[in-house]
């Protein structure tokens, strides 16, 4: 049977909730409901609905088992776009993936930090930083290291007019 209602519990290690159903005297499922996933054997996903989320679901004749279909949006959550080639989800704290198929543009946002690890992270393509740049290790073009540049200037000396010599400014 289709139904329609709110979240009102989550259990977050199993994936799965608990529901209201306001077309059925506020019935409240007495079991959990299972919260479909992209993927659960191998690769793992996970995304759940927040409390008060107002989904669809299947249930059996007696209302105790079920499967989510997905959250649906209301007069109260509207819809955030109108766009069929946009791919967005957003979250509550501003942080934001979004990618349009017409232009082949990828954003994306975080309040606080990116973080990637990989033994190798390559980019295509020119970077723009508008921002500063640190490195705790080599900083390298395809001419010399930063620290080969460092090591010349360093050890580098002149000849004055005068015939004595002098050596850099302080070092890099």
């Amino acid at each position: 049977m289709l139904v329609f209602g709110n979240v009102i519990a989550i259990d977050e290690a199993k994936a799965r909730v608990r529901l209201k159903l306001p077309d059925m005297d506020d019935y409240e499922t007495p079991g959990w409901i299972f919260v479909p996933q992209a993927c659960t054997v191998g690769d793992k996903s996970y995304n759940l609905p927040a409390i008060n989320t107002l989904v669809a679901a299947v249930m059996d004749s007696e209302m105790q088992d079920g499967c989510l279909l997905g959250a649906l949006y209301n007069d109260e959550d509207v819809c955030i776009l109108g766009d069929k080639n946009v791919k967005y989800i957003k979250f509550e704290d501003g942080a934001y993936f979004k990618y349009d198929k017409t232009t082949g543009f990828f954003e994306g946002k975080a309040p606080n930090k990116i973080y990637m690890e990989a033994p190798v992270i390559e980019l295509k393509g020119d970077v723009v930083n508008t921002g500063n740049f640190s490195s705790t290790g080599q900083v390298s073009d395809n001419k010399s290291s930063m620290q080969a540049m460092r090591d010349v200037y360093n050890s580098h000396t002149h000849t004055c007019p005068d015939g004595t010599t002098s050596t850099a400014m302080g070092q890099m």
